[in-house]
């Protein structure tokens, strides 16, 4: 399971996979209620996320993980909210499968999914999994037009796509740990 996590909109995906092939077994976004405190809120968004793993039984979930800093882009207050969301989903990951999430940031992301040496652009995410994937994206319309979330649903899915990559590679970690280039010696 693979989620992109901000206080607006949740994408969540659920890919399987083996070494040649990669599923899109299921695909949404979920709207945070805006009304109500803090915590109230964030225990609805817990309360959701429970129920998504009980549903789909993933067997590890991935976030994308927090930016701390955008230049130009957010506010402390939006990077704040973002982060506790983030960890609330986080740590229900943790209490309801016993382990934590995999965490990749947006660059990460973008640097597995992307074609060529230009990183991708958010807009772009959506027919770049769909390619990866092989099947047509699900855009999601309403009103004929286009809604903001599938570029959250691609999101989720293209974290669910670097995790693959880095678990084929056995380049997975739970635990974040930059590993220690070893240092050669010169004679």
């Amino acid at each position: 399971m693979a989620l992109d996590a901000s206080s607006t909109t949740i994408g969540i995906c659920l890919l399987s996979y083996d070494d040649k092939k990669i599923t899109l077994d299921y695909v949404s976004y979920y709207k945070p209620p805006k009304k109500g405190n803090i915590f109230e809120r964030l225990d609805v968004v817990r309360k959701y996320i429970q129920t998504k793993i009980d549903e789909l039984k993933p067997d590890a979930v991935t976030i994308e993980d927090i930016v701390l800093f955008m230049k130009n882009k957010s506010s402390a207050n939006t990077i704040t909210t973002l982060a506790v969301v983030n960890r609330v989903i986080g740590l229900t990951v943790f209490d309801k499968i016993g382990k934590a999430p995999y965490l990749y940031n947006v660059m990460r992301v973008r640097h597995a999914i992307k074609k060529g040496k230009d990183l991708p652009s958010k807009q772009d995410v959506p027919e770049l999994v769909a390619d990866i994937l092989d099947v047509k994206f699900p855009y999601v319309k309403k009103n004929e037009k286009m809604v903001k979330e599938n570029e959250d649903m691609a999101d989720a899915i293209a974290v669910g796509i670097c995790h693959i990559y880095m678990d084929r590679a056995g380049k997975a970690d739970q635990l974040q740990i930059k590993k220690k280039k070893k240092k050669v010696k010169k004679k």
